[in-house]
């Protein structure tokens, strides 16, 4: 039987992680190891419910770090990556010390132990492990192709967060534009997180005739709604299945329906600034006018106006789209910019270089 001195001294059965332990496994693995000793201390303190929430927190933070990190190829991933590791390396240690520091102070002054820091590397491990299998199995579905016939001979090839039923929508929108015609036609759709990529297969040499990234494009914008929308970002594959050409589709809208679609080279940003330069000067006056700024590699700046009638016949009103380019040509690189005074068809009737 033990003593009164001896019950005194004898201190919890159940041993504590203090915030360096916490800190150490968040470091070397993830701030998901951090929160999971954070959980482990909760539960063995009676507060289940709160251990909960920091596993759901630390897997937020480490599912944040990994996209970044991945970032779908973006050349500053790895930067982002290692200032959000750090922030969150802090951030869970300070969360640890605020949360559980004075329990485990008095954990430790009742006679209680630490679980030690190699105890807690090998739970980091063991978490690290987890996430490199579901990361492994992730990519393995996000990069693997599947396959939609449509009709009889015509396919869609699905990847990443698209859907069967994405597919579908995009093949059917293609037949309704009659580039799906029962002749073997492949397309490949991928989506990522707020990124969409139609790629076409084409035959060797096509990609470099006139006017057959346009045609592209045009039909990217058609059947955008079946994909969720623009932007969308267009790839010409050769039979090797090489890139050959890429160009990005998208729009930017404005009060009362006004817009400007932006294609090729041209970016989001240009459009915006374009189109508040055509808001201040009048020109978008909330009644639906839409401006198309292309910019290909062989064919410079174009800025396309749809115009509804006959306008392109009348001399001043060609004389006042003249004025207009010359006016907002800074917002988009300068002089010379090619203008095409198209109809509602999107067919050019007036092509103009505005030097």
């Amino acid at each position: 039987m033990a003593t009164p001195s001896e019950a005194t001294t004898r201190g919890p059965e159940y041993r504590l992680f203090d915030a360096d332990a916490v800190g150490t496994a968040a470091f070397f693995c993830s701030p998901l190891a951090g929160t999971i000793l954070m959980a482990v201390n909760y539960a063995r303190l009676g507060k289940t419910g709160k251990g909960v929430l920091a596993i759901i927190l630390g897997l937020i933070a480490t599912t944040i770090t990994i996209l970044v990190k991945w970032d779908l190829g973006r050349p500053w991933g790895s930067l982002g990556s290692f200032v959000l590791v750090t922030l969150f390396l802090i951030c869970t240690w300070q969360i640890a010390k605020e949360a559980q520091g004075k329990a485990v102070q008095e954990h430790i002054a009742r006679g209680g132990q630490l679980g030690s820091n190699m105890d807690a590397f090998l739970v980091g491990i063991g978490t690290l492990a987890g996430l490199v299998v579901a990361i492994s199995t992730a990519v393995y579905q996000y990069q693997t192709h599947k396959i939609l016939v449509i009709g009889t001979k015509d396919q869609v090839l699905y990847s990443g967060l698209a859907t069967k039923s994405d597919a579908k929508s995009l093949g059917n929108a293609l037949k309704s534009n009659e580039y799906f015609q029962e002749r073997g036609a492949s397309v490949v759709l991928d989506k990522g997180i707020g990124s969409t990529t139609i790629s076409f297969g084409v035959q060797d040499g096509v990609w470099n005739q006139a006017g057959m990234l346009s045609s592209f494009e045009e039909l990217a914008r058609e059947v955008a709604p079946a994909v969720g929308g623009l932007p969308i970002q267009i790839r010409l594959i050769n039979t090797r299945g090489e890139v050959e050409d890429t160009s990005t589709v998208g729009e930017v809208r404005f009060d009362g329906n006004d817009g400007v679609y932006y294609e090729g080279s041209a970016t989001m940003a240009e459009a915006r600034k374009l189109g508040e330069r055509f808001k201040l000067m009048g020109f978008f006056r909330g009644k639906g006018a839409n401006v198309f700024l292309i910019r290909h590699d062989d064919d410079g700046t174009t800025l396309a106006f749809v115009i509804v009638g006959e306008g392109w016949k009348d001399p001043n009103r060609v004389s006042s789209f003249e004025a207009i380019v010359r006016d907002v040509a800074s917002t988009v690189g300068g002089l010379p910019i090619d203008m095409h005074l198209v109809n509602s068809q999107l067919e050019v009737e007036k092509d103009e270089l505005i030097k």
